[in-house]
């Protein structure tokens, strides 16, 4: 519930509309839209959980296709989606992985070997982010 409050209060007041305008600018057709929102999403979602970031992100979203004709529809799937993949890169990107990275540790504690880094995931992760947001557009 504290998550809808945090997200409701930057959508009002417009802390990251400027930033994020300038990142997203003014694309010229539906796959340039999408692409443009899915990159920088699937990035700061590796490193932040997935949820919150989509919870800011949808009024953003929304307005932004408002202002550059582009139904929101057409771009909150994306959205959604390029939270996901992004999150598969890292360790800390979903709470998946740190589930299971917590069983792992509790099941051979001292093995160093079977220990999961912050980017060991980051070999799977980013080929399947990027085949995945290709396919997307």
């Amino acid at each position: 519930m504290a998550l809808f409050v945090v997200a409701d209060g930057i959508s009002k007041t417009g802390a990251l509309d400027w930033y994020m305008s300038k990142l997203l600018g003014r694309p010229k057709n539906l796959a340039s839209a999408q692409l443009r929102l899915m990159v920088p999403i699937a990035i700061v979602s590796a490193f932040l959980n997935n949820t919150p970031v989509v919870a800011v992100m949808i009024p953003i979203v929304q307005r932004w296709g408002k202002n550059v004709h582009i139904s929101a529809q057409q771009l909150l799937i994306p959205l959604s989606f390029a939270s996901i993949l992004g999150g598969t890169c890292t360790l800390i990107g979903t709470s998946t992985n740190l589930v299971v990275a917590g069983l792992l540790n509790e099941r051979y504690p001292s093995d160093p070997d079977i220990q999961i880094g912050l980017f060991d995931l980051s070999i799977y992760g980013v080929p399947v982010a990027v085949v995945g947001i290709l396919y997307l557009l």
